[in-house]
Parts: C-alpha cells; sequence; structure tokens
C-alpha cells in the first residue's frame, strides 16, 4: 500500500511538472523543485530518446507515467 501511495504522489509530481513546464510561473521556485524530483526518472529515458530527436517534444514524462501505472497494477494484482 505504501508503495502504491509513493507511485501516486510520484505521478501527481510528474504532472505539476508538465504543467508548470508549459505555463512558465513567474518564480522559478516550483518548477526547480518539481525538476530535481523527476529528472532522475527521465534520464534513462532522454539517454535512448532524446527530445531533440522528437522535435522538442518530451515524452519521458509519459513514459514514466505509463511504467508507473503498470508497476502499480502488477503490484496490487500480487497484494
Amino acid at each position: 500500500m505504501i508503495i502504491l501511495t509513493l507511485f501516486q504522489v510520484i505521478s501527481f509530481v510528474i504532472i505539476i511538472d508538465a504543467v508548470l513546464s508549459w505555463i512558465q510561473p513567474p518564480s522559478s521556485f516550483p518548477r526547480s523543485l518539481t525538476s530535481s524530483m523527476t529528472a532522475p526518472l527521465y534520464a534513462p529515458i532522454h539517454a535512448v530518446i532524446k527530445p531533440q530527436a522528437t522535435g522538442g517534444i518530451d515524452f519521458a514524462p509519459v513514459i514514466v507515467l505509463v511504467a508507473l501505472q503498470f508497476l502499480g497494477n502488477a503490484i496490487a494484482g500480487l497484494l
């Protein structure tokens, strides 16, 4: 249960980070905080799929969200 809650929190942070990247808030604090939390999750994906190679679109957040959903469902199925 704690792992599933952690997956939900991570998913929420990824969504907030994506939204903040679109709206560019006046203060850089929220964006720098969420970016520092999500960058380690995106790094392995960016090593394979670089945003520059996809026309500037970063697919890492979507891939991480799908992976978290898959892992969460697999763990929930085991419980």
